[in-house]
């Protein structure tokens, strides 16, 4: 088993094979899903490519993928001028009715439904939503960073990368901990040109190894106001932005000089959308 540990990590040839699939199952997302061309990118067999890809990831590569355009057509449903066959079939889907149905067992409600939800929430609640904001001092967290650029709701490519770094659990590992910075506004940057850095803890073993693509950071020491959001990352930029409009102008507080940042409690690899729980960092002076 010491052998086959060895095969993950940064610079490993395991590790190199199953990150050029990732990066191809990203940029080919809106094509057809090939399996056998996924084998060849990581130069496994398609029986090998497939075990190790589900044991690796936690999933299958038809999960990864649906998980993938279902996350990406929740964001696409808060715009009211995209019909629904649009988003349906941006998402792979022939039919309105493959969709809902298939959004429903993720999301736990129809696209409809969700679409109006978020979209009465935008125009009239969200400032009569009362939150829970604490402040917290973090010591410094050392991680794993990959870059990314590009949309906001595509850092899931960097997370995927460092996951395949990390490499299956070993007894006796700490638990990891995954976060993400966010460099830019949204609101002033254009989405291909958005940086966000995402971040993971790592296994003793591999705090000291190096890889292309890759670099070892911190999450800053500080001072913090923290909110809890619960649900799809797709609705995170609204508590970003009810914590910037509402709760920092009342609090008296100023904002520090580091970016946003989110502490991801959980998973999406394995767990329903709406219950992920993604703690919200702004940092305080």
């Amino acid at each position: 088993m010491r052998h086959a540990y060895r095969q993950f990590g940064p610079g490993s040839p395991y590790t190199c094979r199953l990150l050029r699939a990732l990066d191809y199952l990203w940029r080919h997302l809106d094509e057809p899903l090939l399996l056998d061309r996924l084998a060849d990118e990581a130069c496994f067999s398609r029986f090998h490519f497939h075990r190790l890809y589900r044991n690796l990831m936690g999933e299958t590569v038809m999960d990864s993928r649906q998980r993938l355009l279902l996350h990406r057509a929740a964001g696409e449903l808060a715009r009211a001028d995209w019909p629904l066959a649009r988003v349906a079939a941006r998402a792979g889907f022939a039919s309105n009715a493959a969709f809902i149905r298939a959004f429903a067992g993720r999301y736990g409600e129809t696209p409809g439904r969700y679409r109006k939800r978020r979209l009465l929430f935008l125009s009239q609640n969200r400032e009569k939503i009362m939150r829970q904001v604490d402040i917290v001092r973090l010591d410094a967290v050392r991680v794993l960073m990959r870059r990314h650029r590009g949309p906001y709701m595509e850092i899931g490519k960097a997370f995927d990368a460092l996951r395949a770094v990390h490499g299956p659990g070993r007894a006796g590992d700490p638990p990891s901990r995954a976060f993400a910075l966010y460099l830019d506004d949204p609101a002033l940057t254009p989405p291909a040109a958005l940086r966000s850095i995402a971040c993971s803890t790592m296994p003793p073993r591999l705090e000291e190894a190096e890889m292309d693509g890759f670099e070892w950071g911190e999450i800053p020491a500080g001072r913090y106001a923290a909110l809890l959001h619960v649900g799809p990352y797709a609705e995170l930029s609204e508590s970003w932005d009810w914590l910037y409009r509402h709760w920092l102008p009342a609090s008296g507080e100023r904002p520090g000089e580091v970016p946003c940042i989110e502490e991801y409690l959980n998973a999406p690899y394995d767990t329903l959308p709406a219950q992920l729980q993604t703690r919200l960092l702004l940092s305080l002076s």
